[in-house]
């Protein structure tokens, strides 16, 4: 019996050998190497548990701020704001991509609008490449469905994060959409 268990501790000795061997042949930059077998809950492969793996959220609400902060536009006002969030495996936030939308409303038509957005929360090696796309001509958006029922604004941005020679790139996508009445809503993706 103690000669089987040593044989079989000795044959998974050896395999465990040869596969780290195999395993450390594959360095950066030699043609076919790939990445380790880790996977994120969003689907996508990663290199470093702690950088890249990780999965997206949303998180989003709507708040009333004083008068002054809509530039005392008539009707009703509100601010909505939305984040797509990319967080590691133990649930901290790698970064966060902000909009913010205020807006007024009377007779169901928009009267005011401002949009503002921004980086935040970058850690883990990530970092903010800038804004790379929206439906916005200048940057506040301003004045943007006044006199319609509803508008949107929608805003993507870069971040990367550098792992050795490894440097995964995600470009969130924050849409907030309002409306005449007060509604209000946000939506995401690529986080």
């Amino acid at each position: 019996m103690n000669r089987r268990i040593r044989w079989r501790r000795a044959t998974a000795l050896a395999a465990a050998v040869a596969g780290l061997a195999a395993g450390a042949a594959i360095l950066p930059g030699v043609s076919g190497a790939q990445l380790p077998g880790y996977q994120s809950p969003d689907g996508s492969s990663c290199y470093d548990v702690n950088v890249d793996c990780g999965y997206g959220v949303i998180e989003t609400g709507a708040f009333t701020e004083s008068f002054q902060a809509y530039e005392y536009a008539p009707g009703i006002c509100r601010t909505r704001w939305a984040k797509a969030v990319r967080k590691n495996l133990a649930g901290l936030a790698v970064f966060k991509y902000n909009e913010q939308i205020r807006w007024c409303w009377r007779n169901n038509a928009i009267t005011y609008f401002w949009r503002d957005r921004w980086a935040s929360d970058t850690a883990w090696g990530w970092g903010f490449d800038g804004h790379i796309n929206g439906n916005c001509i200048y940057e506040h958006c301003s004045g943007r469905g006044v006199g319609t029922y509803s508008t949107d604004a929608w805003t993507q941005g870069s971040f990367h994060a550098c792992i050795t020679w490894y440097c995964p790139h995600r470009y969130p996508v924050v849409d907030i959409w309002v409306h005449g009445d007060g509604g209000s809503g946000a939506s995401w993706s690529g986080a």
